[in-house]
């Protein structure tokens, strides 16, 4: 049985209330006990700050792929005029998404939404075939007019047709025995479709011992400097504060002089407003009431440890929460005695009349003084607490679920006949007025709602290369890998290159540039922006930080609808070297490790490179709520031989044969500070000095802070004749002059992977190499190590190789085992497939969660 849940109740302002946390933990219990059903939970992505935080909630109990978000146009609040169009689509939009993703069930979490924010409900607007349940917290407002629905005709509107959507329900699940007797006589229902599923709280209340720094911060933050009596919840009318601040006031005043009455939790202003003039009425000082606002559940869990008595003077509730919550913190709890409380605190003495303050005033008075009193309702507290429990609560909600399913056969709708008959049903509405924008927000929700019906998209960000490659480091893993992956896809998705720009807004298919590289022609007049699904990939392979950040709000909301993202970390060399990159590349890269960190994945290229990011990140990394998930891989080397071959320079054959003539000695990358170029020049100027007659070829482009370096090259007497610095180098020209070389140079400070020493070890080219970790992760035992920055040091370890290779005795780099782009295309997937399932990582204190 598929059973989708609409969790809104955990989005909208009720998240702040009772209700929100009801549904969440139902939902989540509901996930723990659910066997052989499968669960979807459907979220409202209008609300795009709840997303996250209901994800986190999930992960590790439910796949992050069953949790599905719609859209519909905006606003559609009913306490706002002029929406009205928008949320007779909304409807539609909602119901048609939810039948979309073939359910046998669905479980509305609260149906009374939308009034005051953009939650949207319905029941058999648009889906009249599939079985609904909805969670019945009470009726009070149906049973208490004059209070909620007589003075507030919008309101009135608005609750009385969310009456007539739960008739079309197929069944209830009350909240207490009390919940269901009032349904069954209000609403004329027979007793068995009504399912009293009761209550419980989160696990995280709980007695704790809170040290005395954290009480002392506590207090302090919420102005609570004495032993205070304690109140949590909403602030209408039957919540009955008005009455709880008048009966604490006629407490004797020197009695109440060491103590707080505290208020706690979100209320409207004109609710607190209203409190403080009774406050002020009945003779209280200001700081005698506080009135807390907002609180996170972990403050919430510690004030109701600290508190010296927690009163709920409710006189109607479906259950209270608050009640339980405040007993599962070991609170002594005393409530009114009337809806559902004494069933849900299951003691007699612990009650009093809600509607009498002297009654109020009584309890609350040997409450406060009374030891013996005050032991009891602690020790009730573990006797009572036991009859509660979320997964007693899931179990029987699924239960009734499973009475109604038993034996039926459901006809599933194609999904594009769904399309279909929702564009008809919003256009048979009567008299709909929307504007341009709301229809292409509409087709854009109905469109984008709808459940991938093929392959998912594994789309790879080329946003560099596909712009103007530069054939640098980076452009040519990407090339290379983008291949590879356009060859062998990862199983079940369709590569996809896409790229974005730092000027418009979303990423576009780079259907051009892939034709290009696949040597294809191209009428494409202009690139279509991408279409994201639930279960897409988002791979930033190419490096282009200022398009990231630009991109970052984009690439949320995309993550927020179900799409992987991850990045390629290629090196942290700007934070681990800033001596070695101009002014602000440091500040430049924290910046955009900063943002990829918010997503959901980094792959870096070596295990020194992961280990450099980890460090960074259990510093700098940001709080999240779900893990963040790091893994590694290592690159190919195959030189790329599809690309059109150039020409050879007309000193090629020259500058070969000179190499050819005596050992040479060969440097490959970008000449940029931290690739050690001057002091292997300097240590060549100590070796020629000796009349040791060898060469070193440079190849790369010139790159920053070595204006003086250049200069010095050019003006050097070797130039040309023992020193060569080779600046534009295709494939084809540096494979040539691999074969010609005797040994490669890494003598860079830092770097992510070290590429060269894998293509060197490809033609049997010997290798020196600086000491550094990724050095020996890619090279092991099969290259010569130096150490330290002094040229003539470094000339020394290449005299001694010498009189080595002379021997027979140098490292060979011929049996080091390097990866083709193939089999480095495939390792990525791998890692991505791995991350997916979190399969093998280990996890930190910091919630970041690495491959070993």
């Amino acid at each position: 049985m598929r059973i989708v849940i609409d969790l809104q109740s955990a989005q909208t302002e009720s998240r702040f209330r009772g209700i929100g946390r009801y549904s969440m933990s139902l939902a989540k219990a509901m996930v723990r006990n659910r066997g052989v059903h499968e669960i979807v939970i459907a979220l409202n992505g209008l609300f795009p700050a709840t997303i996250e935080p209901i994800r986190a909630e999930f992960d590790g109990l439910l796949p992050q792929e069953n949790i599905r978000v719609w859209y519909a146009p905006v606003p559609v609040r009913e306490r706002e005029p002029g929406n009205e169009g928008r949320r007779l689509a909304a409807e539609r939009i909602r119901e048609a998404f939810l039948a979309a993703l073939q359910p046998d069930i669905v479980h509305v979490s609260s149906l009374f939404e939308g009034y005051i924010d953009d939650a949207v409900t319905s029941i058999g607007v648009f889906d009249n075939g599939t079985p609904t349940f909805v969670t019945l917290y009470d009726l009070i407002p149906l049973l208490q007019p004059d209070q909620y629905l007589k003075h507030n005709p919008g309101y009135n509107g608005f609750y009385m047709q969310k009456i007539e959507h739960l008739k079309h329900a197929s069944g209830f699940l009350s909240i207490s025995e009390f919940a269901a007797s009032e349904a069954i006589k209000t609403l004329h229902l027979s007793d068995d479709f009504v399912t009293n599923i009761s209550a419980a709280c989160d696990p995280i209340f709980k007695v704790k011992k809170i040290s005395s720094d954290d009480e002392t911060e506590l207090r302090k933050r919420f102005g609570l400097y004495k032993p205070y009596l304690m109140y949590t919840g909403g602030s209408d009318e039957r919540k009955n504060l008005h009455r709880l601040i008048r009966a604490y006031a006629k407490l004797h005043k020197q009695f109440r002089k060491a103590l707080q009455l505290a208020l706690v939790g979100k209320m409207p202003r004109g609710n607190v407003r209203a409190l403080r003039k009774t406050a002020r009425s009945a003779g209280l000082k200001r700081d005698e009431v506080v009135l807390t606002g907002y609180v996170s559940d972990d403050d919430l869990v510690n004030l109701y440890n600290l508190c010296k008595l927690f009163i709920f003077p409710s006189w109607y509730e479906g259950f209270g929460l608050p009640v339980l919550e405040a007993m599962s913190c070991g609170a002594p709890v005393i409530a009114g005695h009337s809806s559902s409380l004494p069933e849900v605190i299951g003691l007699e003495d612990a009650l009093f009349d809600p509607f009498d303050e002297s009654s109020i005033k009584q309890k609350l008075y040997k409450g406060l003084t009374d030891d013996s009193f005050r032991d009891k309702l602690i020790c009730h507290n573990n006797k009572q607490l036991k009859t509660f429990s979320w997964d007693e609560s899931a179990k029987r909600g699924l239960a009734a679920f499973e009475k109604l399913h038993a034996g039926k056969i459901k006809n599933r709708t194609p999904i594009q006949d769904i399309s279909r008959d929702v564009i008809s049903a919003i256009a048979r509405i009567d008299n709909i007025q929307m504007d341009e924008e709301d229809l292409i927000t509409t087709a854009w929700s109905i469109a984008g709602n709808m459940p991938v019906t093929t392959t998912k998209q594994l789309l790879v960000d080329v946003s560099e290369i596909s712009l103007g490659d530069a054939k640098t480091g980076v452009q040519r893993v990407t090339r290379n890998i983008l291949r590879e992956l356009l060859k062998s896809p990862l199983d079940g998705y369709r590569v996809e290159p896409v790229y974005g720009t730092q000027d418009r807004c979303g990423y576009r298919y780079a259907r051009q540039f892939t034709m290009r590289l696949q040597g294809s022609s191209t009428d494409i007049s202009e690139d279509d922006p991408i279409e994201v699904r639930q279960g897409d990939i988002f791979l930033g392979l190419d490096l282009q930080h200022h398009v990231v950040m630009a991109q970052k709000q984009y690439l949320e909301q995309v993550r927020q609808r179900g799409v992987f993202v991850a990045f390629v970390l290629y090196d942290m060399l700007p934070i681990v070297l800033p001596h070695c990159f101009p002014y602000g590349a440091r500040e430049g890269h924290s910046k955009w490790l900063k943002t990829i960190s918010e997503f959901d994945a980094a792959i870096c290229i070596s295990r020194s490179v992961t280990r450099e990011f980890i460090d960074w990140l259990e510093v700098h990394g940001p709080k999240r709520l779900r893990p963040f998930l790091v893994s590694w891989f290592h690159l190919g080397a195959d030189f790329d031989r599809t690309e059109t071959a150039e020409a050879l320079p007309k000193d090629a054959g020259l500058v070969i044969g000179a190499l050819t003539t005596r050992p040479s000695f060969l440097m490959v990358g970008t000449l940029e500070p931290r690739k050690g170029h001057r002091q292997t020049v300097a240590a060549f100027e100590h070796l020629w000095s000796y009349d040791i007659d060898v060469n070193l070829v440079m190849v790369g482009k010139r790159g920053w802070m070595v204006d003086e370096l250049i200069e010095h090259i050019r003006r050097h007497p070797e130039i040309n004749k023992r020193l060569f610095w080779l600046e534009q180098v295709d494939d084809e020209y540096l494979e040539k002059i691999y074969e010609a070389s005797t040994c490669l140079i890494a003598a860079s400070e830092g770097e992510g992977f070290g590429l060269p020493l894998i293509e060197a070890a490809k033609h049997g080219v010997h290798i020196i190499a600086r000491d550094l970790p990724v050095f020996y992760e890619v090279a092991g035992d099969h290259a010569y190590y130096f150490t330290g920055g002094d040229p003539y040091r470094l000339a020394l370890s290449i005299h001694e190789w010498l009189k080595l290779y002379k021997r027979g005795d140098a490292p060979k780099s011929a049996d080091l085992h390097y990866l083709t782009w193939e089999e480095s295309s495939k390792n990525l997937m791998k890692a991505i497939r791995g991350l997916l399932e979190k399969d093998q990582c280990l996890i930190n204190n910091k919630n970041i969660m690495y491959k070993k």
